[in-house]
């Protein structure tokens, strides 16, 4: 379990801020949080000598017009604990590369970012951010619920697997959320040669699944009762396209997946599955858990060869 102490807003001062914010502050009574930056990053801040002749009340700095723009957003849909640091940030630039810096000198442990399918702009994800962060990332869709009940964990019954669970044991405890364990598998190509049909395979695969699911159950001290399977059978190698499926069939609120599985290098680097699951449509939010300082390790060891 990756603690969530400090967390960056990304926002673009569209309608997709009232989502956001609504679902930090509803974060706000699962985790415990420090400190919640929200960020804004404008491509520029000057305002042409044309426009600020004909409109002399722009000469306040234009940071300060958008803070108060942000902080009356703030005012109407931000309710957290009382001691909670809350900053807002304005910069001039490129977006991602901005939220990416910040997010390392402020040592932040979760990006939230919203995923847009209706509203106007494209957001930031899927995109860069996602894919170099060191820190974990929570996309929030458009019209995501704020609420938790059910919690999906896609696994493969990995280590990496288990930090996610572990994540999602968090949230449980909180919220009292059910936990569902998604698991995809496959028919070996050569099923025919000892005299069984597909579904015949298929059945004794779906089998081992959910064995190997329960003793992975067992070994992640997940109460069995309350631990729901999802062994679902992939028929046409897209395990992100069963992910997403199964997460609308089974009526869940989160999905929570690390970035890496059983051939990741490091999760720095955002694995195929995991950024195919982050850039599908749909109303569920994705927690990507990332090891920030295992991350951190891993590139500093990428940049010394």
């Amino acid at each position: 379990m990756f603690p969530i102490k400090r967390v960056l807003v990304g926002l673009d001062l569209t309608d997709m801020d009232d989502q956001l914010i609504a679902y930090t502050s509803y974060l706000t009574k699962i985790l415990d949080i420090d400190a919640i930056y929200f960020y804004h990053v404008a491509p520029s801040l000057e305002i042409p000598d044309a426009v600020l002749k004909e409109f002399p009340a722009l000469l306040a700095p234009a940071d300060e017009s958008l803070e108060k723009i942000i902080q009356d957003k703030l005012d109407q849909h931000l309710k957290c604990p009382e001691g909670t640091q809350i900053k807002i940030e304005i910069r001039e630039g490129n977006a991602e590369d901005k939220i990416l810096k910040w997010s390392d000198i402020k040592e932040i442990d979760l990006i939230i970012t919203g995923r847009k399918d209706g509203l106007k702009g494209s957001g930031l994800l899927p995109g860069r951010l996602a894919k170099l962060a060191h820190c974990s990332i929570l996309m929030v869709p458009e019209k995501a619920s704020t609420k938790i009940s059910k919690i999906m964990v896609p696994v493969d019954f990995s280590r990496s697997s288990k930090e996610a669970i572990k994540e999602a044991q968090l949230f449980s405890e909180k919220t009292g959320a059910k936990i569902a364990l998604q698991n995809t598998y496959t028919v070996p190509s050569g099923y025919h040669r000892i005299g069984k049909t597909f579904e015949e395979f298929s059945e004794i695969m779906r089998g081992h699944a959910k064995s190997h699911a329960l003793e992975f159950v067992k070994e992640t001290e997940l109460n069995e009762a309350d631990t729901e399977l999802i062994i679902t059978l992939d028929n046409d190698e897209q395990p992100a396209d069963k992910i997403n499926e199964d997460a609308q069939k089974f009526s869940c609120d989160l999905i929570i997946m690390t970035s890496k599985g059983r051939t990741g290098l490091a999760s720095v680097l955002l694995g195929s599955v995991a950024d195919k699951v982050l850039s599908m449509k749909g109303n569920i939010p994705v927690l990507i858990i990332k090891n920030k300082k295992h991350n951190l390790g891993f590139l500093d060891a990428l940049l010394r060869l």
